[in-house]
């Protein structure tokens, strides 16, 4: 009998763990860490605060919390455009698009990147996650380059720096509750820069 009667209790403490994350990554995506504090997330989901701190003791304890939901969240596709041995073009797409849908469609993975980048900035150094970003798609870049796909002449690390500032950029472009169509934003993108850089009529 008691175990039938923990299991509802677990599940509902796992409801509100989830609820809190998805409020703090709200509050976070919207305003940042600085405006952002344990009252606000509660009120959000309607707990006192003190039922929030049974779950999470601090704005830094939801902050690492949601980071590693982050790296979690981009690990697969970074190392399957740097693994794969398909055509350049086809990985790179496969890989921008996903960042983008990520960030466009995931508030945690928002307020993580806003956070990285609030981090980053504070210390006067680039966010570990853009440098990887950034070089797996540089070399991606070269090879697009190489296979003819895209003008040559063009600097590649112009084209990496242009194309991960585009779709890291999608977050921002939105508020923290929109909803939008899944793929619409970062396709026409990716679509229209792909374009620009042909280098060879009809490819």
């Amino acid at each position: 009998m008691k175990e039938v009667c923990t299991l509802p209790k677990q599940a509902r403490a796992l409801r509100t763990y989830d609820a809190v994350l998805d409020a703090a990554a709200y509050e976070f995506a919207r305003y940042g860490y600085a405006n952002t504090n344990l009252q606000k997330i509660a009120d959000q989901i309607g707990l006192t605060k003190g039922a929030l701190y049974g779950h999470f003791s601090n704005k830094e304890e939801l902050a690492a919390v949601l980071s590693s939901h982050l790296t979690t969240a981009v690990e697969l596709p970074l190392g399957e455009a740097k693994a794969s041995t398909g055509p350049a073009l086809g990985r790179l797409r496969t890989l921008m698009l996903t960042l983008g849908e990520l960030f466009q469609g995931d508030v945690r993975a928002r307020a993580a990147l806003r956070l990285a980048l609030e981090t980053a900035q504070a210390s006067g150094v680039t966010a570990p996650l853009l440098e990887e970003t950034h070089s797996v798609v540089f070399d991606l870049v070269g090879e697009v380059q190489r296979e003819g796909h895209w003008e040559a002449s063009a600097s590649a690390k112009a084209v990496a720096d242009l194309l991960v500032a585009a779709f890291f950029s999608v977050f921002w472009m939105g508020s923290a509750h929109e909803r939008p169509e899944p793929g619409s934003r970062v396709a026409a993108m990716w679509n229209v820069l792909s374009h620009a850089l042909r280098g060879k009529p009809g490819q």
